[in-house]
């Protein structure tokens, strides 16, 4: 399925990556599919890590309007505008000149209390947030990026976790004024866009972007790297919006096939092949040996359905990559869940409107198919005359 096949009632990259949808379409298992899948996870890593950049940058614009060094003026075009971007060149000095933010002007001197947690990735997971590893020398760099929940140990994505209770700070807490949270200064941003450099730019970095154009690539080192580093989100423009398209073109469309259409992972199907397999040997062989040993026509030979359909409805759903009959608790009264299964044998409930509906109709039709073709091959097998060897 290409960019272009794809339903525009469906959420798009951008919905995702901004966590506008629910599961199964959602930044969690998009980021389990790039993982797991496509083996493309750093792609993703880097364009989120880009992105709180940006946010750490608009904060820090923001307490500079707070504090009267910025004017709404010099907003007036956006936070990365080239007009504010050459009214902050020479305003290095401007967080020692702030008053009360003197004394914290270096992270390393805030208060214990105050201290920002480390930054947190999609790759490390611990408890409900997954963190990411520092690279030594920048850990207490304030990236705070909100967390990746599992939709599954959520009732809805509408119905959040209490992050403050969790001790967690959301995009929103960080945005909003919250005491609690400190703006950053401009060392935080020159540290985190150094942060960046190192750990997806330089060569042989912990998650080397292989797939950046070397122009891209050279650019950001230049300036972040030469005589006057830049700290500013423009430095990654290029970059971010190459790994967003990437993304759109090779990651999304397989995504919203794995997770739209189907509902199972790939060791599931690999499984369910196995299982098929053998439901199609144990029903020929009942099939045959009824035939063999002189059994009469149908009556007794329906009994080789039951392994006929258990071979046929598991090849399918290998075939498929869907399976109508999950069902996380034998308590359930109906019989179609709808779950999906996120890494293998683990789920979460299915609550994004379109793909339930996609799925629950898909559903129906395999369910017929399997049940079609297990009678018609039973009756086939029922019709031959006994011959007994």
């Amino acid at each position: 399925m290409t960019t272009k096949a794809i339903p525009s009632d469906l959420p798009t990259l951008d919905d995702v990556l901004n966590r506008r949808t629910l599961p199964p379409v959602c930044l969690y298992n998009f980021y389990i599919v790039m993982r797991d899948r496509l083996h493309m996870e750093e792609i993703l890593d880097f364009y989120l890590d880009v992105k709180h950049h940006e946010l750490l940058w608009k904060r820090y614009i923001k307490s500079l309007q707070r504090s009267g060094f910025v004017t709404e003026e010099d907003l007036a075009e956006g936070y990365q505008s080239n007009r504010l971007l050459s009214r902050l060149s020479h305003t290095s000095s401007m967080d020692e000149k702030r008053p009360g933010l003197s004394h914290l002007s270096s992270p390393t001197t805030r208060p214990h209390h105050l201290q920002p947690p480390r930054s947190m990735d999609l790759g490390e997971r611990s408890g409900n947030s997954i963190r990411i590893s520092q690279s030594s020398g920048l850990s207490n760099i304030p990236v705070i990026r909100p967390p990746i929940i599992d939709p599954s140990i959520t009732v809805t994505p509408r119905q959040p976790v209490d992050e403050e209770a969790a001790g967690v700070l959301t995009t929103e807490s960080m945005v909003s004024g919250n005491p609690s949270v400190l703006p950053p200064n401009r060392q935080d941003l020159a540290n985190s866009a150094q942060r960046i450099l190192l750990k997806y730019i330089v060569p042989s970095a912990q998650k080397e972007l292989v797939q950046l154009p070397p122009p891209i690539r050279q650019a950001i080192r230049d300036a972040l790297q030469g005589p006057e580093p830049r700290d500013d989100p423009l430095v990654y423009a290029d970059a971010k919006q190459y790994a967003f398209e990437a993304m759109q073109r090779q990651a999304y469309p397989k995504f919203l096939r794995l997770k739209v259409w189907g509902n199972v992972t790939l060791w599931q199907q690999l499984g369910r092949l196995a299982i098929g397999l053998l439901g199609l040997l144990a029903g020929f062989a009942t099939s045959l040996s009824l035939i063999f040993l002189g059994y009469p026509q149908w009556h007794s030979r329906f009994g080789a359905l039951v392994p006929f359909w258990v071979g046929i409805y598991n090849v399918f759903v290998f075939l498929t990559g869907l399976d109508p009959l999950w069902r996380r608790s034998l308590s359930r009264k109906s019989l179609f869940f709808i779950y999906s299964e996120t890494v293998t044998f683990r789920f979460n409930k299915i609550a994004q409107p379109r793909v339930k509906e996609i799925l629950w109709s898909r559903s129906i039709w395999l369910l017929i198919a399997s049940i079609v073709v297990s009678m018609v091959i039973t009756i086939i097998f029922s019709a031959i005359p006994p011959r007994r060897l």
